[in-house]
Formats: structure tokens, C-alpha cells, sequence
């Protein structure tokens, strides 16, 4: 067998290295368009809706959520109650306290609600 000089082996070299470079190269653009599509606002309006159908779907799920969103709702509904449209950077401010006090305050009465629910048992037991 005939022995290669160096300029033969670095010229087999190079094109083994150029060929893996294309390949890679390949590689990164098919990734470049699947992140670039996944990012996509429609894919993540499309997705976001999705889980929302889940959710409101299942009732499982949904209805551990409703005293959590009857909080956010009436924390809300309060500050634009008691403060309205106001353009005053201190009314904003106190507004946004005022819901997260009252979103707090309706959170802790449900989650005392539930739990007196579950302690106590039912009618039919106690007979």
C-alpha cells in the first residue's frame, strides 16, 4: 500500500471535516425552522387556547380553580369600583393595593370555606 504524504492525508482530512460541516450545517437549519415555527404567534395563540379548552372541558380541573378566579374577578372588579379610570399615578397604585388586598381576603375566606367543608361530615354519616 502506498504511503500518503501529509498534504495528501490533510487534503482527506479537510474534506471528511467540510463534509461533516454540511451535514451539521443541515442539521441547524431544519432546528432554525422548527423553533422558528413553534415560536410562531399563531402556534402560541393556537397552543394557549388549547389548554384553556382543556381545562374549562375537564370539570375536574375547572373547579378547583373557581374560587381562585372568583378572587382575581372581585380583586379586579374592586379596584376599578373604587378607583374607576383614573390617569393619577397614586390612585393606580393605591388601586392595584386595594385589589391585592381584597384578592387576598377573598382567597383566604374560600380556602377557610373549603376546609370547613371537608372537616365536617355529612348529614347521612351522623344517623
Amino acid at each position: 500500500m502506498k504511503k500518503l504524504n501529509q498534504n495528501e492525508l490533510l487534503d482527506q482530512k479537510i474534506a471528511l471535516l467540510t463534509i461533516q460541516h454540511r451535514q451539521e450545517l443541515v442539521e441547524i437549519k431544519e432546528q432554525f425552522k422548527l423553533v422558528q415555527e413553534s415560536i410562531s404567534p399563531s402556534n402560541i395563540i393556537q397552543e394557549g387556547l388549547q389548554g384553556v379548552y382543556q381545562t374549562v372541558t375537564d370539570k375536574n380541573k375547572l373547579l378547583p380553580m373557581l374560587p381562585t378566579l372568583l378572587s382575581l374577578v372581585g380583586g379586579y372588579v374592586s379596584k376599578k369600583v373604587i378607583i374607576g379610570n383614573s390617569s393619577n399615578p397614586i390612585k393606580k397604585v393605591l388601586g392595584t393595593v386595594l385589589q391585592f388586598v381584597v384578592t387576598n381576603y377573598l382567597t383566604k375566606v374560600n380556602s377557610k370555606e373549603e376546609t370547613v367543608s371537608e372537616t365536617e361530615e355529612p348529614e347521612l354519616n351522623k344517623l
